[in-house]
């Protein structure tokens, strides 16, 4: 662990992307064939295999730990954090000031990474017990990268793309068959091991092992839409569901997310195999509430997520189906390099019904008939549409512009801060992270946080206010004097245990600092409601 440590300082030390490659490509290099998985998912700081449960550890956690192995006060390594803008960084330098027993065995790559595997499925005692016995036997070096690996925080700037640069260059591959691979496995540890054995070429796809899905990019208008795809498009509707992938092997279904996640027990109506479908099959598309004929909010599929085991009443209450808008391998043919219209062909093997079909879509000729399909779309309480060339290959984990989503305008909502929490990374020193509230017959009451959409020159500007109007002081959060007003955008309204308010905003963002508006004039709970309400009204058009 001593040297991927070192590695991870001398990435972060260097400012030129060619360095930090480079240094990532030499320990790699020096890796057998069996470490060498390890080693790539350490360095794209992802250590987990796609699939394996999350560690469900917090920051919190590992505050208590620290601060019980070194003996320090707990308020003490908040503060510290807070001000190294990174808790990897202040665990460090803790860990060094703490007594440490003689002839500690060396903590070894290979023993973290099975360790962080079974942090998931452990009880909380257990799953204490092994983060206490992997400090103690840490260097505050090595603690330092255990921390951020854990929290997810690596910033080293060696993304999963660098990884695949480092790879080629450690074991002198092509890189478009790194990249190539990397797509088709969905693990830059799996890919790291195939070119640390010369065995890139030989990847395919195989139902059961699920691959990163291609992406749309985001269109703030029809007009661009337009602009990106001048000649035509194929057009479907965007549901307010989960991407997930459906993959058929031996007569048996499993069910991926998007983050590549087992997810098949949560959604058993979509797990049988329509007729006429034989073979070996994977889909993309989205798993979707549906309830009469019509596709439900988010919300009402959410309450089946992270639980162990999905009761009768809610499988009645909210039954789900499948709605398949392409295949990447069909009876044991892989079709991602394949046009998407040629894709679309396979799919007539689908129904149009049952929990297991294939989503409508239309070839639109001209464009410009975008803004048509996008206002039928979003008439049926839809989430929006997404527009892609016909001609299209499928990209997996790619975000191109051959295909173009456009979601219905955002919800705003004028709220008022009641909290700020020290920012990280790039904000380090900035009370970036703000907590804002609407009003309720009681008061205020808080409603969600915001942290992005705010120029670094306007959150200094409310840092500094914010440090001169503090009420109270909470680890890195400030409780302030409710004065500062903000527009809010959204997507969803959800209804939310986690707030005072009942209600949570999904995706919230700040439009703008509303210097015209006071506290009175802020949004309450009664508008939450309202807008709750209203998007989970379909729009019946009258005729």
């Amino acid at each position: 662990m001593r040297a991927l440590a070192l590695t991870f300082e001398t990435i972060a030390g260097h400012t030129a992307t060619e360095r930090k490659v480079q240094a990532a490509a030499a320990f790699l290099a020096s890796q057998d064939s069996d470490r060498v998985a390890v080693a790539a998912r350490f360095l794209a700081g992802t250590p987990l295999p796609p699939g394996t449960p999350a560690t469900k550890v917090g920051r919190s956690t590992l505050v208590d730990i620290i601060a019980a192995f070194s003996g320090a006060e707990r308020q003490t390594l908040l503060r510290r954090a807070t001000a190294r803008g990174d808790l990897g960084t202040a665990v460090a330098e803790i860990h060094g000031d703490a007594p440490r027993a003689p002839k500690v065995e060396r903590l070894r790559v290979a023993e973290v990474a099975q360790a962080l595997e079974r942090l998931g499925p452990m009880g909380r005692t257990r799953r204490i017990r092994l983060l206490r016995e992997l400090y103690g036997r840490a260097t505050p070096l090595e603690a330092k990268y255990l921390t951020k690996l854990l929290l997810g925080s690596l910033r080293t700037g060696m993304q999963a793309t660098r990884v695949e640069d480092a790879l080629a260059l450690a074991f002198d591959q092509p890189i478009e068959a790194v990249r190539r691979a990397h797509m088709l496995l969905g693990d830059i540890g799996a890919t790291a091991k195939r070119a640390a054995t010369d065995e890139l070429e030989s990847v395919t796809l195989r139902a059961h092992r699920p691959i990163r899905v291609m992406l749309a990019h985001p269109a703030e208008s029809a007009a661009e839409v337009c602009e990106l795809l001048p000649t035509g498009a194929v057009a479907e509707d965007k549901y307010d569901g989960i991407r997930a992938q459906w993959h058929l092997h031996r007569s048996t279904v499993r069910v991926f997310s998007r983050a590549l996640e087992d997810v098949s027990h949560f959604f058993p109506e979509i797990r049988n195999v329509p007729a006429n479908v034989e073979g070996e099959w994977i889909l993309d598309g989205e798993v979707v509430a549906w309830v009469d004929g019509q596709a439900m909010s988010f919300s009402t599929l959410q309450r089946r997520l992270g639980r162990s085991e999905v009761p009768l009443t809610m499988l009645l209450d909210a039954p789900v189906i499948f709605l398949a808008f392409d295949v990447l391998r069909a009876n044991g043919r892989d079709l991602i390099d394949s046009p998407l219209l040629e894709r679309k062909e396979h799919l007539s093997s689908l129904p149009t019904d049952g929990p297991v079909r294939r989503a409508p879509w239309a070839e639109l000729a001209d464009i410009e008939s975008a803004t048509s399909h996008f206002d039928a779309a979003i008439a049926a309480g839809n989430e929006g549409a997404v527009f892609k060339d016909p001609a299209s290959l499928y990209q997996p984990g790619r975000r191109g512009r051959a295909w173009v989503k456009l979601k219905r305008p955002l919800g705003t909502l004028d709220v008022v801060v009641t909290g700020a929490e020290w920012g990280r990374g790039k904000r380090v020193g900035m009370l970036s992270d703000m907590i804002f509230a609407v009003r309720s017959e009681e008061g205020l009451v808080d409603a969600g946080r915001a942290f992005s959409g705010l120029t670094d020159a306007e959150i200094h500007q409310l840092t500094a206010h914010f440090k001169e109007n503090t009420v109270r002081t909470t680890g890195s959060i400030r409780r302030v004097t409710p004065d500062v007003v903000l527009e809010v955008a959204f997507e969803d309204v959800q209804v939310s245990t986690r707030h005072p308010a009942g209600f949570a905003l999904r995706f919230p963002r700040i439009v703008r600092r509303r210097h015209d508006l006071s506290v009175s004039d802020i949004g309450s709970v009664n508008d939450l409601l309202e807008m709750y309400e209203q998007a989970r009204t379909p729009t019946v058009e009258a005729g």
